[in-house]
């Protein structure tokens, strides 16, 4: 049976369960943790009973017909707007049931007219990010977990063409793309336990997709997601890396045994660049912003990595020529306007050796 989303259920939760800035609900075994958009992340002053916990798992439990005892400590379910997950007291160092509560409404968290107000990102950054989309490069968005890696591939997406076929693939329908964009060509693939990331992966290549978007990246199906982005088809994952200079190491090492010879230089050659987002919590809220960005190139038999952003302020770097030239072909205006006067306010800075080049492009 389903489980039904009811105050009833959910009892002293309930208020947070209907409350939109509250994004992470987290029973630790003794404390209440809650995340919120504007406050950020606290202890609220409520104890769950261990009756409740025990009824409510059992109901969860009954709703995705599974067990939730000593032999089958760990339980997942999901509703529409909701992931949950719990883990049995027999495992607990504390001897009690731990609960947390992900809430995944189909909506858009970063919107557009909010981003520059808010400190998420730069002038500079938001005429960026709609190039990348358009000029169809694939990429990663890499941070903490909760920095909004999710939020930003959601955003991102809106300058998908509507008529460009568009396939996710989510351990959890998190994204809820087509809801959100009910005007294009989407189709849902989620993974479970019978069907691998990787058999996804493939499939989704199989339907004739030009957009790859996946949830995120945790181990050897990030070779199906190069293979694909190598094939002419358009990749955009997350994986956990600290920078986003280091996300090729990371990537190596997520492939692990399977790193075939060239695998680096193949990294640099399909995936065109990296953003990095973080959110840093204070006793006034959260605060999440774009950090860091590069570009990945491969250029006479050399692996480059060029950081154009940095702790949030444009660096003096040069765009790769190949990348730079993509904007230029898409008749990307704005962004290459900006970014040649911001490099032009440093006459030391090398314009691709000399002037010409940049006369050529600029509008």
């Amino acid at each position: 049976m389903a489980l039904e989303v009811k105050e009833e259920l959910f009892k002293e939760l309930w208020p947070y369960i209907v409350d939109d800035d509250v994004t992470d609900i987290k029973w630790n075994g003794s404390a209440l943790w809650l995340t919120d958009l504007n406050k950020g992340r606290y202890v609220e002053d409520i104890k769950l009973s261990d009756e409740w916990l025990q009824i409510f798992t059992n109901l969860v439990a009954n709703s995705v017909n599974e067990n939730f005892n000593i032999s089958k400590p760990s339980l997942q379910a999901e509703t529409d707007e909701l992931r949950i997950q719990a883990v049995h007291n027999s495992v607990s160092g504390n001897n009690a049931i731990c609960l947390a509560i992900r809430k995944t409404p189909p909506c858009a968290r970063l919107l557009k007219q909010d981003l520059l107000k808010s400190g998420y990102a730069s002038e500079f950054v938001l005429k960026l990010l709609p190039c990348l989309m358009r000029a169809r490069l694939s990429g990663v968005i890499t941070g903490d977990v909760g920095a909004g890696k999710t939020e930003l591939e959601k955003y991102l997406c809106c300058f998908i063409p509507n008529n460009d076929p568009i396939v996710t693939v989510e351990d959890t329908l998190e994204m809820k793309l087509k809801s959100l964009y009910p005007q294009k060509d989407i189709y849902s693939l989620k993974i479970s336990d019978n069907y691998s990331n990787e058999q996804a992966i493939r499939d989704a290549l199989r339907l004739n997709t030009k957009w790859l978007i996946i949830s995120e990246s945790r181990g050897r199906e990030i070779l199906r997601i190069i293979e694909g982005a190598s094939s002419g088809c358009v990749a955009l994952t997350s994986i956990h890396a600290e920078n986003v200079w280091e996300v090729p190491d990371r990537i190596l090492n997520m492939a692990g045994d399977n790193a075939r010879t060239g695998l680096e230089n193949d990294i640099y050659t399909f995936f065109d660049y990296a953003i990095k987002v973080k959110a840093e919590y204070s006793n006034t809220g959260v605060k999440r912003s774009i950090d860091q960005i590069c570009f990945f190139d491969r250029k006479d038999k050399n692996n480059i990595c060029k950081i154009i952003l940095k702790d949030g302020s444009p660096q003096k770097t040069m765009i790769p020529e190949r990348i730079y030239k993509k904007f230029y072909e898409n008749k990307e205006k704005e962004f290459i306007n900006a970014y040649i006067d911001f490099l032009k306010e440093d006459r030391k800075v090398d314009l691709i050796n000399d002037e010409k080049y940049i006369k050529e492009i600029q509008y």
